[in-house]
């Protein structure tokens, strides 16, 4: 058995759990970034009523099904 006192076993134990909530964080940003980026241009989000469509036409300018609010492309960024 490894001798180890209260304070050492207690900032190990932190450490450890900060690091996995670092990589856990990390890994969410990266995969809600990329997720993103990677639904192109065919998806749109509606800015009145927060809907996401999907719409393949090449207009700048598409009205949404659910409100019927005008709505531009924007490269695959929530708004």
């Amino acid at each position: 058995m490894i001798p180890i006192t209260l304070s050492w076993f207690v900032c190990l134990y932190l450490g450890i759990f900060l690091a996995g909530m670092l990589l856990l964080w990390g890994g969410y940003e990266v995969i809600r970034r990329y997720g993103y980026d990677s639904r192109g241009r065919d998806h749109v989000y509606c800015r009145i009523c927060s809907s996401r469509y999907t719409d393949s036409s090449d207009a700048d300018l598409l009205h949404c099904p659910v409100c019927g609010s005008l709505n531009e492309r924007t490269a695959g960024k929530k708004v």
